[in-house]
């Protein structure tokens, strides 16, 4: 797939590095309550970040205002230099349904290729149909299972 940051972009969707300026937005935003198991708290996610050098945490921005969060990171079990992992997606809920997720993914994605991706997987809840129908929209299929029972999905560039 051929990741162009510019295409269809509302130029109002934005990716920040995480900071002391804007963790406490991410913590403060909800999902909807059908969404509610789907995902661990943010703070959990920004925690797990102060521990983890790779992981590259995301606040999603609409014209400034934070209305989401996801990380990434390079696969370091394997490791696959070439594979990246976007473990961590969450929009407000009242930021859902307006395409802003499918824009700060394919910024993910292209901050991810210039770094050296060639390949991105990420997973789902088999519960979570919203989640597969996005993914499945940006180009990612489905490969299998994970462990856990999610569903693994993985976008080849």
């Amino acid at each position: 797939m051929n990741i162009n940051p510019d295409q269809s972009q509302d130029l109002s969707i934005t990716l920040s590095p995480l900071s002391k300026a804007n963790w406490l937005a991410c913590v403060n935003l909800t999902l909807p309550p059908e969404q509610a198991d789907f995902l661990a708290p943010n703070i959990y996610s920004i925690a797990e970040s102060k521990f983890e050098p790779h992981y590259q945490p995301r606040v999603i921005l609409l014209a400034g205002k934070v209305i989401g969060f996801l990380m990434y990171c390079p696969d370091v079990d394997l490791p696959d230099p070439k594979l990246y992992w976007l473990f961590r997606f969450m929009l407000g809920a009242e930021y859902q349904g307006k395409g802003y997720g499918a824009i700060a993914i394919r910024l993910a994605l292209a901050e991810m290729k210039l770094l050296g991706a060639s390949r991105v997987k990420t997973m789902h809840k088999p519960s979570n149909k919203t989640a597969s129908r996005l993914y499945q929209r940006i180009g990612f299929c489905e490969v299998g299972y994970a462990e856990d029972g999610d569903i693994e999905l993985e976008l080849v560039f």
